[in-house]
């Protein structure tokens, strides 16, 4: 829906006002489908300043549904069908990824650098080994933004590790092998120095376990109000300088993934010889809530016996046939009629 204000009896302005209006919001509702709660959050500031400007190049057509005019105000109900194609592209270009981020596992290796001591859980990785306060708050970024904080503190053989791997500063390969001791996707190593002119300055460099490579790393410096231990004002602080280092950091661990990330796909999916609405509805609630790998759904097509949805899926298309086929949740079985690239047809058996 889109609404403008009749100015000086302007209707055709106040229409035009609420189409644009109608249509913005189309866009925006089809990022948050396409990219999901954690893509929309980690790419915010692009999708703003580069996308949603653009968008209207995304739109295919568009079809006015109802309007109304009262007390000076237009409104209008539209029907919008974007072009898919160009709007992942330009998503693309962007630099924005379409593969979910949100299994990737994290490990944090950044120690605290004090006037007196430092202080990093892997120089003695027992079962008491707990975070750092700054491990905590990255580790609650992180969360938030859809990635898995890989917990450490249940204990490491430690006649398994070399001397070298209990060093403050954390090569490129003891990151590496950290990450494979526990089972992580990414290790973020660094350190967050507390200066005694109320400086504290936090740097972070990310490696991924699988390609065994440095992907980015970045430095953020903010000043503190006091020295010495950390008060609940500090954390806000360092609260604030890790968030900002979150945003230069995490938009290169999309762009890699990893082995757990499997690549989003939108497939449409079409069931013919449905007999009655409560299976329309139980074929729905089945894809929405008890198929592995399914993101999101929604209704393309709906006709006398016929049902189409538009699905996200985690995976290829073969697994997402297989899981299909050999479901149990459902009272009727579905046998598989066509099969191409992007679009599955089922039968309903009789």
């Amino acid at each position: 829906m889109g609404s403008a204000k009749v100015v000086q009896g302007n209707m055709a302005a106040a229409k035009s006002a609420a189409l644009s209006m109608a249509m913005g919001k189309a866009m925006e509702e089809y990022l948050i489908l396409r990219l999901g709660e954690a893509g929309l959050i980690n790419n915010f500031e692009r999708i703003v300043r580069e996308i949603l400007p653009a968008l209207n190049e995304g739109i295919e057509n568009f079809h006015i549904l109802s309007e109304y005019t009262g007390g000076n105000e237009y409104q209008v109900l539209v029907n919008v069908k974007v072009n898919k194609k160009v709007i992942d592209d330009k998503l693309r270009l962007s630099g924005i990824s379409l593969e979910q981020a949100y299994q990737s596992r994290v490990l944090f290796m950044v120690a605290e650098v004090g006037r007196e001591r430092s202080n990093y859980w892997w120089k003695d990785p027992d079962f008491f080994s707990v975070l750092n306060q700054t491990e905590v708050l990255l580790y609650n970024i992180f969360q938030e933004r859809g990635f898995i904080p890989v917990n450490h503190t249940f204990g490491i053989a430690d006649g398994s590790l070399s001397p070298e791997m209990h060093r403050k500063d954390v090569s490129r390969k003891h990151a590496v092998e950290w990450g494979k001791i526990l089972s992580a996707d990414f290790v973020i190593t660094g350190s967050n120095v507390f200066e005694d002119d109320n400086i504290t300055t936090l740097h972070l460099r990310v490696f991924s376990v699988k390609e065994g490579l440095l992907l980015a790393e970045g430095t953020e410096t903010a000043r503190r109000e006091m020295i010495g231990k950390l008060t609940p004002e500090d954390n806000q602080v360092v609260e604030d300088v890790a968030r900002k280092l979150a945003e230069r950091l995490i938009p290169s661990m999309l762009y890699m993934g990893s082995e757990s990330v499997a690549r989003v796909q939108q497939i449409l999916i079409t069931l013919k010889g449905l007999r009655n609405y409560q299976e329309f509805k139980a074929v729905q609630r089945f894809l929405e809530e008890d198929l592995p790998g399914v993101q999101s759904v929604r209704q393309n097509r709906i006709g006398q016996g016929l049902l189409s949805v538009e699905v996200d899926f985690s995976g290829t298309r073969d697994e997402l046939l297989r899981r299909v086929l050999n479901q149990e949740k459902l009272s009727f079985k579905l046998v598989l009629e066509s099969a191409a690239d992007t679009e599955i047809v089922f039968q309903v058996a009789q």
